[in-house]
């Protein structure tokens, strides 16, 4: 009889043991290393449903591959947006309308509804407390007789209902519309937009409210298609101002002062019109062309000091180079080197020391969209396959040992991968 009990106890005694043992471990263990977080990534890919071709919208944790789809009955175009919080994904459909959802895949929200027009475009900005949206479309007018739009919406996720429109204003058109001769571009935060009229730059809150003249002069400050860029803390602007290509680089802190070129070489030639703030707003990279190469094979990756107003060659290889990108944390810039169809991905540290090639066992290819994750450990980036003129996903790590394929044979074409903010 009590063999019997005794018999009994020990299943119960050895389990409570093993409890013990195992959280022990935990609490004892080593702390969750970068390689262990989960990591979301958000993507589109075009598929093929019987006779119909939809872009569906997917979100994958890339460290265990478990693959969700959201909306699965809305074709979703571009723009795909992650709340500061990470909690919700706002998303563009159908190049007219504009939905957000919840990080699991809930509370799917028609924000906007708007009409076909020429050559839409979206640029979607959330507030710093994600709880509300603000958004500017484009409706090109510039190359038709009849004017096309630039307008501005702010919505506080309610629903279409809370969704209201800002300032509408007319562009392009013969004779063209002057009010306003370029794109609104959003701060970082939604608080605020800078744009051109009259041939100089202006910003106002994102109400409609504080219409300010930032420049004193007009001139030329969207020259060859060039863009006002906010910078990440929102207290400088850098634009490029000059005849294309000969332009100069400058900034202006966004309540109009210290307005500075940091260039002030009249042989200086910006290539591919973009202006890379870093994320401590400190730096600006952008890509220089030899003089007189319109083709963009003789340039190079340089580096701006904003406080010292020094530039440096950061690659000091030329060649024709792309996609740059910043890691979130600074340290790093990752980039594209050779013509379409024959890249190469590779990264440097900020100090132009370590240059490194990831996924070298890819053929060079048409590669596209780089996309750091959140804390700067690995990137995403869309690779064309050839034969097949397929797109697929490709994640990497930062040190290039770890290269995982995220899309499969169902995915004609991926796109658009943006990391859920941790």
């Amino acid at each position: 009889m009590r063999l019997h009990k005794l018999l009994r106890i020990k299943p119960i005694a050895l389990i409570s043991l093993t409890l013990a043992i195992t959280v022990f471990l935990i609490l004892q263990g080593p702390p969750t290393t970068a390689a262990q977080k989960q990591r979301i990534l958000a993507f589109t890919a075009l598929q093929r449903r019987g006779s119909e071709m939809r872009n569906n919208l997917f979100v994958v944790n890339t460290n265990a591959w478990n693959r969700r789809q959201f909306a699965p009955n809305i074709d979703v175009s571009y723009t795909l947006v992650w709340s500061p919080n990470g909690d919700r994904l706002a998303f563009v459909s159908g190049d007219t309308d504009i939905y957000t959802v919840k990080a699991d895949g809930s509370g799917l929200t028609k924000q906007f509804a708007g009409d076909s027009c020429k050559a839409s475009s979206f640029e979607i900005v959330w507030f710093s407390n994600s709880q509300k949206l603000v958004f500017a479309r484009s409706c090109d007018g510039f190359t038709s007789d009849s004017p096309g739009s630039q307008s501005l919406y702010t919505s506080d996720t309610s629903g279409i209902k809370g969704t209201k429109l800002v300032r509408k204003w007319e562009v392009g058109g013969r004779p063209a519309k002057t009010e306003i001769s370029s794109e609104c571009y959003l701060a970082p935060d939604g608080q605020q937009v800078a744009f051109v009229k009259d041939k100089n730059i202006y910003k106002m809150n994102a109400d409609g409210s504080g219409i300010t003249k930032l420049t004193k002069s007009p001139g030329e400050y969207i020259s060859g298609g060039s863009e006002l860029v906010w910078s990440p803390d929102r207290t400088k602007i850098a634009f490029l101002f000059g005849a294309y290509p000969k332009q100069q680089i400058y900034t202006i802190n966004a309540d109009g002062t210290n307005l500075k070129n940091l260039t002030n070489n009249p042989q200086n030639e910006v290539y591919n019109v973009k202006l890379f703030w870093s994320p401590d707003s400190s730096r600006i990279a952008y890509y220089y062309n030899k003089p007189g190469d319109s083709a963009g094979e003789q340039q190079d990756i340089y580096l701006l000091d904003i406080n010292r107003g020094t530039a440096k060659n950061l690659t000091q290889k030329p060649r024709n180079y792309d996609q740059l990108s910043w890691s979130p944390d600074g340290k790093f810039i990752a980039f594209l080197a050779g013509e379409f169809n024959n890249q190469k991905l590779y990264t440097i540290n900020a100090d132009g020391k370590q240059l490194n090639q990831l996924a070298p066992r890819l053929k060079p290819s048409g590669i596209s969209e780089l996309a750091w994750s959140t804390d700067s450990q690995q990137i995403a980036f869309i690779f064309n396959e050839i034969p097949g003129d397929k797109s697929n996903l490709y994640v990497i790590n930062r040190d290039g040992l770890v290269l995982t394929k995220l899309t499969n044979d169902k995915d004609l074409n991926a796109s658009n991968p943006v990391w859920q903010p941790q």
